[in-house]
């Protein structure tokens, strides 16, 4: 988070660590149940390496960590509790960011992810569509992503964010047009 936060001089350190968590989140959820889902196994991260120059996830290594067929619902509950939930709360205690803005980080990813399996895999439909209504979530995660769901569930584009996730508080980040609480608070995106 340093080496990020060092490529973007002036920045709030909450935003940098903010930032830098999405990028994470993006690299545990993506690649791990894009992969899962072809497979049709759950995939354990083994490793995950950041670029020396920016501290960003550069690599992520994966290993099956079951030899039976997994359904996707079960794999991302398995990845929610082993992976995420983990990285949330020693991310929780480093940076003091809250649970809900983290968890929203990390939920982007996520439904993001769904919503591509969906569409790139139409034999997957409906276990991306049960992984998005399943309630067996971590309890920090099923509160914070709740509306998120519900966003993703009516099929928007990008679920609404309650909590701002602060990228705004880096030189040449603006608000994020569509999905930023404090843009609709003010009206001024609907």
């Amino acid at each position: 988070m340093a080496r990020f936060a060092d490529a973007h001089p002036g920045a709030e350190r909450k935003a940098a660590a903010s930032l830098w968590s999405a990028y994470l989140f993006a690299a545990l959820i993506a690649p791990t149940l894009a992969a899962g889902a072809r497979l049709g196994r759950t995939l354990a991260i083994e490793a995950i390496r950041l670029a020396p120059e920016t501290g960003l996830p550069e690599t992520l290594h994966l290993a099956p960590a079951a030899a039976l067929p997994s359904p996707l619902p079960a794999q991302v509950d398995r990845l929610l509790a082993e992976s995420v939930a983990p990285a949330i709360e020693a991310l929780r205690a480093e940076t003091g960011l809250s649970a809900r803005l983290l968890w929203e980080n990390a939920g982007g990813h996520l439904f993001w992810t769904l919503k591509t399996i969906a569409r790139e895999d139409p034999e997957r439909a409906g276990d991306a569509s049960e992984a998005l209504e399943a309630l067996r979530w971590p309890r920090d995660a099923c509160a914070a992503l709740t509306l998120m769901r519900a966003d993703a569930v009516a099929g928007f584009d990008a679920p609404r964010r309650r909590i701002c996730c602060l990228r705004h508080g880096l030189p040449g980040f603006s608000k994020c047009e569509g999905i930023c609480p404090l843009l609709r608070r003010r009206g001024e995106v609907g």
